[in-house]
């Protein structure tokens, strides 16, 4: 960071105070990650947040203007810091939305819609007869969605910021099935449906098989 200049002097690590990302995380910490290129440095918290991992990726790309010019010779023009620093305080005014923001306004869409849409597109694969916005170990994934359904924190597998989402499914297939050809097009069905429902443009989903059920 110590290459781009601020016309104020501050740093991106001094600019939202106590602003915090859903899982608790500081804002001007991930802004300042990804702003020194670190955003795939990873930390325990982080490989296992999806509120960080989508904060990341999409601070990463809303930086990219800057380090395009701090590579250079030249001081970084005011009004680009401005309007990317004017994006990122939209963006974290909600944590729980996604934000696509144009000359007309923003467009917001609450990360359990996400989550719905996500999980509704997994159950349309071939073979995959459950799933969970989360991972469960020990149990049947059917029995367990219908016995937690009203105690799970219904944002708990959905990070969100701007159009970037990451998202945790766990699913159940059948006997027989190739699991990992069903995972992928788990995967790539609920990219594809996120983009054309939500325009969503980075999106990362990890699926976790939990259970194998039997044909009956």
């Amino acid at each position: 960071m110590s290459e781009i200049s601020f016309t104020d002097g501050s740093k991106p690590k001094e600019l939202f105070g106590s602003a915090e990302l859903a899982c608790g995380r500081s804002v001007d910490e991930a802004l300042e990650q990804a702003a020194d290129g670190r955003a795939a440095d990873l930390d325990q918290h982080q490989a296992d947040c999806q509120h960080c991992q989508a904060a990341l990726t999409e601070f990463s790309t809303l930086w990219a203007p800057v380090t395009e010019y701090a590579a250079k010779p030249v001081d970084v023009p005011a009004e680009i810091t401005r309007r990317v620093m004017d994006q990122v305080r939209r963006l974290v005014k909600d944590v729980w939305y996604t934000a696509y923001v144009s000359d007309s306004g923003v467009v917001r869409v609450a990360s359990r819609i996400v989550g719905r849409i996500a999980r509704d597109a997994a159950r349309t694969v071939p073979g995959v007869h459950a799933v969970l916005g989360r991972t469960v170990h020990g149990k049947m994934v059917d029995l367990v969605d219908r016995s937690t359904r009203d105690h799970r924190h219904p944002h708990s597998a959905v990070g969100v910021l701007g159009q970037t989402a990451a998202i945790d499914l766990a699913i159940a297939v059948e006997y027989g099935d190739p699991v990992h050809a069903v995972a992928e097009e788990v995967q790539a069905r609920v990219k594809q449906r996120l983009h054309t429902a939500i325009n969503l443009q980075d999106i990362t989903v990890n699926v976790t098989v939990d259970d194998i059920l039997h044909r009956t």
